[in-house]
């Protein structure tokens, strides 16, 4: 994950979606990883994700039909593999606590995250609101089913929750005005 990020400007758009790629992949052969060895790589994933989401290098779109896939795959297995996907993506981008120290400026952090919930934040609610409806639909749920079904009403929540940053027009228009404010010395 930091390596990616150091060495990005070395590095090729199709390298970086290739490791991208082949991330999710052996994430998805290998159903019986330890859960921590998955939340690490998917943690790796998110971070592609948004390190190249400014510089357009990573079309997040295909990020968002690949993990819709993953969800009308009816496999729980797999969508609990869509679920901690996109729970990374909200974490990493969320920039609070749970952004990975990636050595970039909050600055960085910030407009990702003022990009990401421009766009993003609303095609995660939209999946998530997809399988919560296929849920209810159904007459009962067996016990892996209510465990996917909690893990995506927590993502609701999460989404429902998010702490939004004001767009940067408001934050100019702000800042202009609060120094205008100020007493002269």
């Amino acid at each position: 994950m930091e390596a990616v990020v150091r060495e990005w400007i070395l590095l090729e758009k199709t390298s970086i979606e290739s490791l991208r790629a082949f991330l999710l992949t052996y994430v998805l052969q290998r159903p019986n990883l330890q859960k921590y060895v998955r939340e690490q790589i998917l943690l790796a994933v998110a971070v592609i994700v948004k390190r190249g989401s400014l510089d357009k290098s990573i079309n997040c779109k295909s990020i968002f039909h690949e993990v819709g896939q993953l969800i009308s795959s009816g496999n729980p297995t797999v969508q609990t593999l869509a679920c901690s996907i996109l729970t990374a993506l909200l974490s990493e981008f969320s920039s609070s606590s749970k952004t990975s120290s990636i050595g970039l400026s909050m600055e960085f952090h910030g407009n990702c995250k003022r990009l990401f919930q421009e766009d993003g934040l609303r095609q995660i609610f939209m999946l998530t609101m997809e399988v919560l409806q296929e849920f209810s639909r159904r007459e009962n749920l067996n016990a892996q089913m209510s465990c996917v079904f909690q893990r995506y009403l927590a993502l609701a929540n999460q989404v429902l929750s998010w702490n939004f940053l004001p767009p940067n027009h408001i934050l100019c228009f702000f800042k202009s005005h609060l120094f205008m404010d100020l007493p002269k010395k």
